[in-house]
């Protein structure tokens, strides 16, 4: 195994990009023998609907957040078991994982604790009001905070 890029971590929350992203990772650990970390990163204030916040003076239905957290939970959980079959299929190893917190946070700490070499991730998410266009506010954060390269697709 090629020691540059061991282990690649490409955070994913199924956007156009974060797809395109895996396709990069995916050419690029075939190239060193790397290892794939897909990385979803639960924000639990986006996990339900907008109009599950929006009515003034609610009372906050506990239960009903929990099951818009499983369903989600379990519907990311199937996307990126399907993505690491197909990782597999091409001869990449590969592995998964979902975690809550903070994307930014998250990503680079989980970078951290796993000694990830090359970070690949999409200019921009899923995340809703875009603060800076051309550049995702997490993909920033991410590339100016990462201790490794960081590759940003488009």
């Amino acid at each position: 195994m090629n020691e540059k890029y061991r282990r690649i971590l490409v955070p994913y929350d199924g956007s156009k990009f974060s797809k395109k992203a895996l396709e990069e990772a995916i050419e690029i650990a075939k190239k060193f023998d790397s290892d794939l970390y897909l990385l979803t990163v639960m924000d639990a204030l986006t996990v339900a609907p907008p109009t599950f916040y929006a009515i003034p003076g609610a009372i906050f239905d506990i239960k009903k957040f929990e099951k818009y957290y499983r369903a989600a939970t379990a519907k990311t959980d199937l996307t990126l078991r399907n993505e690491v079959v197909r990782c597999k299929e091409q001869g990449i190893r590969a592995d998964y994982e979902i975690m809550t917190g903070s994307p930014g946070d998250t990503v680079l700490e989980f970078a951290k604790k796993k000694k990830i070499d090359m970070i690949v991730m999409g200019s921009q998410g899923l995340s809703g009001i875009r603060k800076i266009k051309a550049f995702g506010s997490i993909s920033r954060k991410v590339s100016e905070l990462a201790a490794c390269p960081v590759l940003i697709v488009r």
